[in-house]
């Protein structure tokens, strides 16, 4: 299996990536670990030390994610300390860690003498979250308001590892008192799950990468304990299908499924070593360990090859829908809302995790496209915050957090992302060293005593790398080294050993110089030219990509400070419909084609963008500079290909305005039901009810004696508003009760039976709508408007989406 090198011994020099790595380090040092720890003290009973807590996610009050971003603040933290060279800076950092670990030392031990049967727990929210998610009774006045209680533990229990890890030598001490918090708290989960009567239940709500985590802290510690707890987080039964290649993805929440895999292959990588398989695993745990690699590997290539845009990034409203249908989720559904960046921060570590098990370089391919595009681009260079989405297609905005109320998500694996840029830049099997990121950076290698300076012109694909001694007066050793060909860099690999061309001995997409020796200079040049990208669902619907660089077409500075509301205290983009989203030409497909390939203008000499394409052969005038480079304006990444008058350019206009037409008669709705950010930004409640996956939608069903509500926002609604309710034909007969209405005295009622033979249409996987015109009186000059939904029998009908239209 091929090594990681140490953060420690990569030092960016790359000017754009050392940018970006000085604006998360600077990001960090201006937050307050108390400030984080303010919940965490109170549930321990210990006095706050911090005046007042963070918001945003981190908020005591209100639906809330807290205790998620602080977890990811100790992983950053801890490798910032290992990525920076800055003594005084690496010193902040350091304390900044010390007083986090520390604080939650004392929580955990605080909370041990209050509560000796719960020893180990250290949290921001009280345990009475997770009896809920088991499925306890939990009287209303006892409820938690947090979301996902273990998604938000596993960040924690990360953040201690990580600790643990880069601290070994900077700081011993502190090294060994993050482990032992951490051990002392999967100590905890192991009591905790080992009594459940039904595990697999609390695995409905998002558990964030809790067996990933258990499975590394394991690795360090052979606590069998550890190593239970971590399998009660494997969902076997996903694993079976996705190692039998079954496309099991639609309807999925996207980085709830991704982190489920960063499990699987971990627990491979532990037990792939026989003698570790054979000391804690039973024959038959044995025998199905090639199942976990084989669903992490199915996983990936699913997701790749039918649910990814071009800069790497996937999902559409933070799920997974029909495959190769990119076109539909960026143009037909919600743009805005395309790409979260927790997904592709996780897919990076998912595909490094799967080239040290196999070698594959399809998987380092994959990491060079995201981290040069998804990654990049998720960060404001000017500020350093980072985005929620990404939005693919034309006429969106990057909408970046606010530093000290949101704290999303994706803020928190932004983060890490940019704490860790150098990490897999290179990677080592015995004496031989895999060169896989094309970025300036100075390598250390102090078992060869090396050290490789690696110079990069990233605007036309020049690779200098310098060999010489990192200590002079000590023995250096030999070093072969193998340079990644990128998918991207077409035709054969140019290699230069000390202005001697090398043969080209390529394999399996690598091309390897041996020995290499102090004083060594290696040239490769890289061939960087545009290529035309489509989606599957529509040919047309293009991208440019200028060598591994995706081109965002830079359009307008229209509401520049406009955003809007989505799910729990998210903005995303709004759109600007007047934009250009279409690029038109005078000439047939095949032969715009070909002329776009030859007579693209490149303009390389420019301050402020890496390069600038114009793009020959079309009417609209639109300047294409790399999509990571594009921060304070409009833009797109697709665009709409057309001939100049065509039928087929008139019909899709023609759809696309009845589109536009029907989504602006849309005044609230929900169409993921997801148990997490989107309900409960729709101020959910329930009881004796599950969400659930069928025919690649999401739906909520209510149990016989359960029901749930939501309140939509209703503020555009006319005197004639329409509600809709999805069902699926498979449900016909079933039965759902509705009560709309904010008046308990004056509510619109329906006993609704399903039946798809009234419906106006079925589609081919058997959905349809069931129109009901609302009375005005239950809603006009109502800024909200509440509906409850209750189940009549066993198994109540499943409702796929609820939408609210004007007529």
């Amino acid at each position: 299996m091929r090594e990681t090198i140490p953060l420690k011994d990569v030092r960016i020099s790359d000017p754009e990536i050392l940018n970006a790595q000085r604006n998360a380090v600077h990001y960090l040092l201006t937050l307050d670990p108390s400030r984080f720890l303010y919940g965490f003290n109170q549930v321990s009973g210990l006095k706050p030390v911090a005046a007042k807590p963070y918001g945003g996610w981190e908020r005591l009050e209100g639906p809330n994610f807290r205790g998620h971003f602080f977890g990811h603040y100790l992983s950053a933290l801890s490798q910032a300390i290992d990525s920076v060279s800055d003594d005084d800076t690496r010193s902040q950092l350091l304390s900044k860690l010390r007083i986090g670990i520390e604080g939650l030392f004392r929580a955990q031990q605080a909370y041990a003498k209050s509560h000796p049967q719960s020893a180990g727990y250290v949290s921001a929210f009280r345990e009475v979250a997770l009896d809920e998610v088991e499925g306890k009774r939990v009287p209303e006045s006892e409820k938690e308001n947090v979301i996902v209680p273990w998604y938000n533990l596993h960040k924690i229990l990360a953040g201690l590892i990580d600790g643990y890890e880069h601290l070994k030598k900077i700081d011993p001490q502190l090294s060994k008192l993050s482990l032992q918090v951490a051990e002392h708290f999967g100590s905890y989960v192991y009591q905790r799950v080992s009594r459940l009567d039904d595990p697999k239940y609390m695995l409905k709500v998002e558990y964030g990468g809790m067996n990933d985590a258990l499975y590394h802290l394991f690795s360090i510690t052979k606590d069998e304990r550890h190593l239970t707890a971590a399998t009660y987080f494997d969902e076997v039964e996903l694993f079976k299908d996705l190692a039998a290649a079954k496309d099991v993805l639609p309807g999925k929440h996207a980085n709830t499924t991704i982190p489920k895999l960063l499990g699987a292959i971990r627990r491979y990588e532990i037990f792939d070593d026989p003698q570790m398989a054979g000391q804690y695993l039973y024959e038959k745990d044995q025998k199905q360990l090639p199942i976990y690699l084989k669903a992490a590997e199915n996983f990936w290539r699913i997701v790749i090859n039918h649910h990814t845009y071009a800069t790497g990034g996937n999902s559409q409203s933070e799920h997974f829908h029909d495959p190769n249908q990119l076109y539909h989720d960026a143009v037909i559904e919600d743009g805005a809302t395309t790409c979260e960046t927790c997904n592709t921060h996780n897919m990076l570590k998912l595909s490094r995790e799967l080239f040290r098990v196999t070698g594959d370089k399809k998987y380092l391919d994959y990491y060079d496209r995201t981290y040069s595009n998804a990654i990049l681009g998720s960060q404001n260079p000017k500020t350093g915050m980072m985005t929620y989405f990404q939005p693919m297609a034309a006429g969106y905005r990057k909408v970046f957090n606010r530093p000290y109320d949101e704290f999303w998500c994706c803020t928190g694996t932004g983060i890490e992302s940019f704490t860790k840029l150098g990490d897999s830049y290179y990677f080592k099997e015995g004496q031989t060293l895999y060169a896989t990121g094309y970025f300036s950076n100075q390598l250390s290698l102090p078992k060869e005593n090396l050290k490789l300076d690696m110079q990069v012109d990233r605007k036309v694909g020049a690779v200098k790398l310098t060999v010489s001694k990192l200590i002079d007066n000590k023995t250096s050793e030999p070093l072969n080294v193998k340079f990644r060909h990128p998918d991207w860099s077409h035709g054969r690999l140019s290699v230069k050993k000390n202005q001697k061309t090398q043969p080209n001995n390529e394999t399996f997409g690598f091309v390897e110089v041996k020995k290499l020796v102090p004083g060594d200079v290696i040239e490769i040049n890289l061939s960087m030219t545009l290529t035309v990208g489509s989606t599957p669902d529509n040919q047309q619907y293009i991208s440019l990509k200028y060598g591994p660089y995706v081109l965002a077409g830079k359009l307008d500075r229209y509401q520049m400070d406009s955003d809007r509301p989505n799910g729990i205290l998210v903005r995303i983009s709004t759109l600007n419909q007047t934009a250009t989203s279409t690029l038109t030409a005078h000439m047939d497909w095949p032969s715009w084609q070909k002329k776009a390939h030859a007579d693209y203008q490149l303009q390389t000499e420019n301050e402020r963008y890496l390069v600038k394409v114009g793009l020959p052969g079309v009417d609209e005038k639109i300047e294409f500079v790399p999509y990571y480079q594009v921060y304070d304006q409009r833009y797109g990444v697709y665009f709409q290909w057309q001939q100049a008058g065509s039928l087929a350019a008139k019909q899709r206009q023609e759809k696309l305005a009845a589109i536009e037409a029907y989504q602006n008669r849309i005044v609230d709705q929900l169409t993921n039901f997801d148990q997490n950010n989107w309900e409960f930004n729709k101020h959910l409640q329930a009881k004796n009810s599950e969400v659930g996956n069928a025919y690649g939608r999401r739906f909520r069903q209510a149990g016989v004696t359960g029901y749930f509500s939501y309140r939509f926002d209703i503020k555009k609604a006319q005197p004639k508003m329409h509600m809709i309710l999805i069902f699926n034909k498979s449900d016909d007969g079933k039965l759902l009760a509705t009560h709309i209405g904010n008046d308990p005295d004056n509510q619109f009622q329906s006993q609704i039976v399903v039946d798809s033979s009234n419906a106006k249409s079925v589609d081919k996987d058997g959905f349809f709508e069931l129109e009901i015109e609302l009375p005005k009186d239950i809603y006009l000059d109502q800024p909200s408007l509440k509906i409850c939904f209750s189940g009549l029998q066993d198994t109540s009908a499943r409702l796929f989406g609820i939408q609210f239209l004007n007529a």
